[in-house]
């Protein structure tokens, strides 16, 4: 498993989730820190400032039977794919090769209900920044496409090879 955060910055109006730090991973030329930002991204741009959206997402990921899309395709848009296989959630973008995750339901549910705390508090409050959000997640990049197109069942993610 593969830990970061979510952080917040201030952009003059309201906080923002951001990704975690960007690191080197010691002995090899390669980079963490992705997964943490796709799932802020996916934060900003999808589910934005709204509780109900992240009520919907709870409600959908609690009961897969009986949500919107049944069989895990949550489908491609505003620049974010989520699918859905079993246990296992793929968030990924098409901008940012490297910004792909795989998580379980239960690592996003979590991060959701954190999320979600954070919009019932003040984030308008430049003196009152909210604290970060731990994230846990199976891999990111290509390592990640390459374990969910491994799963049976998946969606399969074709746009990276």
């Amino acid at each position: 498993m593969l830990n970061d955060k979510i952080i917040f910055w201030w952009d003059n109006s309201s906080f923002l989730p951001t990704g975690g730090k960007l690191v080197n991973h010691p002995n090899s030329k390669k980079i963490f820190g992705f997964g943490a930002r796709e799932i802020a991204d996916w934060l900003r741009v999808d589910i934005q400032y709204s509780i109900n959206s992240v009520n919907i997402w709870i409600n959908n990921l609690t009961d897969l039977a009986n949500s919107r899309a049944p069989d895990g395709m949550f489908g491609v848009g505003n620049a974010h794919w989520v699918l859905i296989t079993g246990d296992y959630v793929f968030i990924g973008t098409e901008y940012v090769e490297e910004q792909q995750v795989l998580l379980t339901r239960e690592q996003l549910l979590y991060i959701l209900e954190q999320y979600k705390a954070f919009l019932e508090g003040n984030y308008e409050d430049p003196n009152n920044p909210p604290a970060p959000i731990d994230v846990e997640f199976i891999a990111e990049g290509q390592e990640a496409v390459d374990l969910y197109n491994s799963l049976e069942g998946s969606h399969q993610v074709f746009y990276l090879e």
